[in-house]
């Protein structure tokens, strides 16, 4: 049961996309900058998402240095565990992060975070 949820969801993901984009899609506001007025490490992810739909990767880094950077890895991860949940047959082994990589990541989202903030390193912001 569990294999067929994660076959359906993916391709039901993607084409939700796919169907969204089609038909014009923006992407949504970010909720802590409508309260804040600061940026969040994902602001501007939506559009950077769109942008590398479109093969546009510069403007997808223009939007969000961090999502090409970080979420591209983290998609080929995605794609790897649901290969290995739904074709078990292939043996593909679990992916592991280890403890040094985990910190770095926390450190690297919350440097951005404050960073992007900043008026000094206004290219950091979604434009």
């Amino acid at each position: 049961m569990k294999r067929a949820l994660v076959a359906i969801s993916l391709p039901a993901i993607l084409a939700l996309g796919i169907i969204y984009e089609y038909l014009g899609g923006t992407g949504m506001k970010c909720v802590f900058y409508e309260y804040t007025g600061f940026f969040c490490p994902g602001c501007g992810s939506g559009r950077a998402v769109q942008a590398l739909f479109h093969g546009q990767f510069l403007r997808a880094v223009r939007y969000n240095i961090l999502l090409p950077l970080l979420g591209l890895p983290s998609f080929a991860g995605l794609i790897h565990e649901y290969l290995r949940i739904v074709f078990p047959g292939w043996k593909l082994k679990p992916l592991r992060i280890s403890d040094f990589w985990l910190r770095v990541i926390i450190i690297v989202l919350t440097g951005f975070w404050i960073l992007r903030n900043i008026p000094a390193f206004y290219f950091l912001a979604p434009l």
